[in-house]
C-alpha cells in the first residue's frame, strides 16, 4: 500500500519537495521508533508463549497489557523528545498543524504496531491479513480521495495521523479481549532486561537506511531526498521472506535436533530462495530504467539507478551467520558487526557521495552490510568451526553474485 501511495503522489499535482516532505513525515517516526519498538517485540514473543505455557491458557495473562503500556510510555517519550527539538529549532522538516499531527501519529500509531503480534500470538492469521487489507486498504483510499479533491500534502499527514489513531483504538480493543488489565511491574523488569540487547542490536543493525537518508538530508536538497527515498528499497519479497526463514530458524536451534541438522536446513533452503531470487531481482534490474519513469515520472528516473544498487544487497542478504549465532548465543557478536557496519557505512556514504552523488551512499551501504555479513561468517568460523560450506551451497552463491554484479555493471554503463 505504502508503494502505491507513492505512485499516486508521483502523478498527483504535488510537487517533488511535497513528496520530500511527506517522506520526511515517515521517516522521522520511523527514524524515533524502529529500534525500540523491535527490540520490545522481539524480546516480548518468546516471554508471551512462556506466560501462555504457564497459565494454560485458562487465564488471562496481564502481559499483553504490560507490554501494550510499556510501548506507550516509549512512543509518548519519543513525542516528548521531539516536542523539544522542535521548539528550540533542531527540526523543522514540519511546520504549523502538520507537526501536531506528526505527534499524533508518534504517540498512537508506533504502539499500534503491536497488532499484528497479538493476532500471531493468537493464532489468528486469517485475522491479521484481513486487518491488513482493510487498515491500509483504508489508507489508501483515503489519500485518493484526498489527492482527486485536490487537497495538498498536509491533508495526506492528517490522514496518516488519523488511521494511526484508528489502529491504536483497534489495538485497545485486542488489549481487553485478549489480556487482563494490570500491569505488572515483575512482567516488565523481565521484558526490559531481555530486551536491552536486541533494542541495541536493532539500533546498530537497523539505522544503516536512517543514516542515508539523513546525509542526503545534509548534502542535497528535499527533491534529492525524495528521489533518494524512492530509490532506497530491497526487493521487498527478498527482504520479507528472508527474515522470516531466519526467524523462523531460531526456535530450532532449542530443539534436540542438533546444530548439524540446522545448519543443512539452511543450506538446502537458502539454496532454494537463490534459484528463483537471484532470477527475479535481474529481471528487476533490467527492467527498472524503463518502470521508474513509467510508474513515477520523469522526475524519478534517477531512482532506478539507485534502486538497482540496493537491489545488490540481495548477495549478502541469502547468507545466514547471524541465524546461526543467535541461536547458539552469541548475540554480541552480531552486535559488534553492526557496529563496525555503520562505521563502514558513514564513512564510505560522506566520501562517495562527492564522486558520485545519490548513488555513492547507496554504493556504500551495500559494502557496508556485505562487510557485515562476511565478518560474522568469519567469527563463526573462527570460534566455532563452522564453515560457509556448512550452512551456504557457496558455488551456487558465488555464480549468481558474479552473474548479477556482471549484469548491473553493463545497465549502469552501457544502456543506462
Amino acid at each position: 500500500m505504502l508503494v502505491l501511495i507513492g505512485v499516486l503522489l508521483t502523478h498527483s499535482k504535488l510537487s517533488v519537495a511535497d513528496i520530500g516532505q511527506y517522506e520526511s513525515f515517515l521517516f522521522w517516526a520511523g527514524l524515533a521508533s524502529f529500534f525500540w519498538l523491535n527490540g520490545l517485540i522481539q524480546g516480548a514473543l518468546p516471554i508471551a508463549g512462556a506466560e501462555e505455557k504457564t497459565s494454560g491458557g485458562k487465564q488471562k495473562s496481564p502481559f499483553l497489557f504490560t507490554v501494550f503500556f510499556v510501548l506507550l510510555v516509549f512512543s509518548t517519550f519519543i513525542a516528548l523528545v521531539f516536542t523539544i527539538l522542535y521548539q528550540v529549532g533542531l527540526l523543522s522538516f514540519l511546520s504549523g498543524h502538520a507537526w501536531y499531527w506528526f505527534l499524533l501519529y508518534v504517540v498512537f500509531g508506533i504502539p499500534a504496531n503491536l497488532i499484528v503480534y497479538v493476532y500471531l500470538l493468537n493464532d489468528r492469521p486469517i485475522g491479521m491479513l484481513l486487518y491488513g487489507f482493510g487498515i491500509f486498504g483504508l489508507q489508501l483510499m483515503l489519500i485518493l480521495f484526498a489527492l482527486v479533491s485536490g487537497e495538498g500534502v498536509s491533508t495526506i499527514l492528517k490522514i496518516l495521523a488519523l488511521v494511526a489513531l484508528l489502529q491504536f483504538l483497534w489495538l485497545v480493543r485486542m488489549v481487553l479481549r485478549y489480556s487482563s488489565i494490570i500491569f505488572s511491574v515483575e512482567l516488565a523488569r523481565k521484558l526490559l532486561v531481555r530486551s536491552w540487547p536486541l533494542i541495541l542490536a536493532a539500533l546498530l543493525s537497523g539505522s544503516a537506511q536512517y543514516i542515508d537518508g539523513w546525509l542526503v538530508t545534509i548534502r542535497f536538497d528535499p527533491a534529492a531526498f525524495a528521489i533518494f527515498r524512492f530509490g532506497a528499497r530491497e526487493l521487498p519479497v527478498v527482504v520479507l521472506i528472508a527474515n522470516a526463514f531466519s526467524n523462523a530458524m531460531l526456535p530450532k536451534f532449542g530443539k534436540p535436533a542438533g546444530l548439524a541438522s540446522n545448519l543443512e536446513e539452511i543450506r538446502e533452503r537458502s539454496a532454494k530462495m537463490m534459484d528463483w531470487m537471484f532470477p527475479l531481482t535481474a529481471l528487476l534490474m533490467v527492467l527498472s530504467p524503463r518502470i521508474f519513469p513509467f510508474i513515477f515520472n520523469q522526475a524519478f528516473a534517477e531512482s532506478a539507478s539507485i534502486f538497482n544498487i540496493y537491489l545488490l544487497l540481495i548477495i549478502p542478504r541469502l547468507i545466514f551467520p547471524q541465524t546461526i549465532l543467535n541461536g547458539i548465543g552469541r548475540t554480541k557478536l552480531i552486535s559488534q558487526a553492526s557496529f563496525y557496519e555503520i562505521i563502514i557505512n558513514v564513512g564510505l556514504s560522506v566520501l562517495l557521495s562527492f564522486p558520485f552523488g545519490l548513488e555513492g551512499i547507496a554504493m556504500a551501504t551495500v559494502i557496508a552490510y556485505l562487510f557485515e555479513k562476511c565478518y560474522l561468517a568469519y567469527q563463526l568460523f573462527r570460534l566455532d568451526g563452522i564453515s560457509v560450506a556448512a550452512y551456504i551451497d557457496w558455488k551456487r552463491h558465488l555464480l549468481f553474485s558474479a552473474g548479477i554484479l556482471t549484469l548491473f555493471v553493463l545497465i549502469e554503463t552501457v544502456i543506462n
